[in-house]
């Protein structure tokens, strides 16, 4: 380090020799010896030698205030800026400290001050710039119960088909029938008979299988250093469900989002969004969707006003699925979703318990995949729109205790769509509640439940239903 002070000089020196000349005299071998020392090592910048030679001078004897001063010019040089303004301070106490001299220590004191307040603003500006970047992420394993596995909720198709889950039976005249578990008997074009009145056998297919989920959820936030509030947040969340029982059900998700949010002033927020998701059964893909969001929000004292509009891709492959009498399959999907979003949300309670309701819009445009061009210029286009609600509650019972309760309703409407006829509605329900505890900053335990109903007037009209629990640990980091 560079000093630019003129203090300490020998009138300065000598003042202070004369406050120190008694203790000098009580030991002039060993004194003048690490005097000496320091000061030689002083003069060939041997900073080390020369703050252990000073400081073994002041364990002899604290009233050597000249090595005092020069043990903390010596500081100064390390950089132990607080150690030299300690040093200082001490020869400053002297009652008896000449003015002239005091006012030098005084300059070789401020000298030290701005040199620390620099260090300081450069510590502050080096964490300003390392808290622009934070990394967080937790880890996840639960084990549960699905009495329905093959569910799937919203446009997703359906397995949980009755006429799928049916079997053949001849009677004695040749005539095939088919025997469904939803109590139907259908002919073998598949038109309805008659109800079963325990005439035929209804086999019930197994559905529920125990569970257990792996999940790791990694996020990055970039703060930028702007007069503006710009934070740019990337997350990557990965799932692995593996059924015990029924393992061409197990499912693999992963989820890749990024979002750009600006908060102009304390009233006005925008926000891009883009979003990449895959999912896959028994190893082979199903879904593969990306996303592309904006949303302007409003704060007031009535709380967070939000608005957007989500365009989403998504592609469903072809799949194959066999039953004991069936093999089915579906033709890949190309679907296009605009979505116009509304979202309120409000803090109460000191902020521990959170409201919030969303409204979507969805209006979607399916192109079958078909092999055969006849079949595409009759069916290939499905169109059809949507309504979605979600309500959602998360209240904080204590500091450490948090209970949350979701309710989604999704009606989709295929009223324009000529693929299919009747009333054309596929009504989904869902209803969650989640009781979290933290154990300490790092550990979480939680259960959560979940029930879901669907009802659709396609495939021949299913209704469908399953019920989840399960419990688990959430490691953070």
């Amino acid at each position: 380090m560079s000093l630019n002070f003129k203090v300490v000089n020998q009138l300065t020196y000598g003042l202070l020799l004369l406050l120190t000349s008694q203790t000098f005299a009580n030991n002039p071998s060993e004194v003048d010896k690490l005097f000496t020392k320091g000061m030689t090592e002083s003069k060939k910048n041997n900073w080390i030698e020369a703050k252990y030679a000073f400081e073994s001078l002041l364990k002899l004897n604290d009233k050597l205030h000249r090595v005092r001063v020069e043990l903390a010019i010596v500081y100064m040089h390390l950089n132990e800026l607080n150690l030299a303004i300690v040093e200082l301070n001490k020869v400053l106490d002297i009652s008896e400290l000449p003015d002239n001299v005091r006012a030098n220590i005084s300059n070789l004191k401020i000298e030290a001050l701005i040199e620390l307040n620099k260090k300081l603003v450069e510590k502050i500006e080096s964490n300003s710039v390392n808290n622009r970047n934070t990394f967080k992420g937790n880890a996840e394993v639960a084990f549960g119960y699905d009495d329905n596995v093959r569910f799937s909720f919203g446009d997703y198709f359906l397995e949980d088909d009755p006429y799928y889950d049916s079997y053949f039976i001849q009677l004695n005249d040749g005539t095939i029938l088919e025997v469904a578990n939803n109590g139907n008997v259908y002919d073998i074009l598949g038109n309805f008979l008659l109800k079963n009145e325990g005439q035929y056998e209804i086999r019930k297919l197994k559905k529920n299988s125990q569970f257990n989920d792996l999940r790791l959820n990694l996020q990055h936030q970039y703060q930028f250093n702007t007069s503006d509030k710009v934070t740019w947040t990337s997350s990557l969340n990965l799932k692995k469900t593996n059924n015990v029982d029924l393992q061409s059900y197990s499912k693999f998700q992963i989820t890749l989002d990024s979002e750009i949010n600006w908060r102009l002033n304390k009233e006005i927020e925008i926000s891009y969004f883009a979003y990449y998701r895959l999912l896959q059964r028994d190893s082979k893909t199903q879904v593969q969707a990306y996303a592309l969001e904006a949303n302007l929000a409003y704060f007031n004292d009535f709380g967070k006003w939000q608005f957007g509009f989500n365009w989403r891709d998504r592609v469903y492959e072809e799949a194959l699925f066999k039953r004991d009498t069936y093999t089915f399959s579906f033709d890949e999907i190309k679907s296009n979703t605009g979505t116009f979003t509304f979202t309120w949300s409000k803090l109460f309670f000191n902020n521990d318990l959170l409201l919030l309701t969303k409204f979507d819009y969805l209006d979607t445009d399916d192109q079958i995949q078909h092999p055969d061009p006849s079949f595409y210029e009759l069916f290939g286009n499905s169109d059809h729109t949507g309504l979605k609600y979600t309500g959602a509650i998360i209240y904080s019972i204590t500091p450490a205790l948090k209970f949350s309760f979701t309710m989604i309703d999704l009606t989709l409407d295929y009223s324009k769509d000529n693929t299919y006829d009747g009333d054309k509605q596929d009504k989904s329900q869902s209803i969650r509640g989640k009781l979290n505890y933290r154990i300490n900053d790092d550990l979480d335990l939680f259960i959560t439940g979940e029930k879901m109903d669907r009802n659709s007037d396609q495939y021949e009209g299913i209704k469908s239903n399953k019920s989840l629990i399960k419990s688990g640990v959430r490691l953070k980091f």
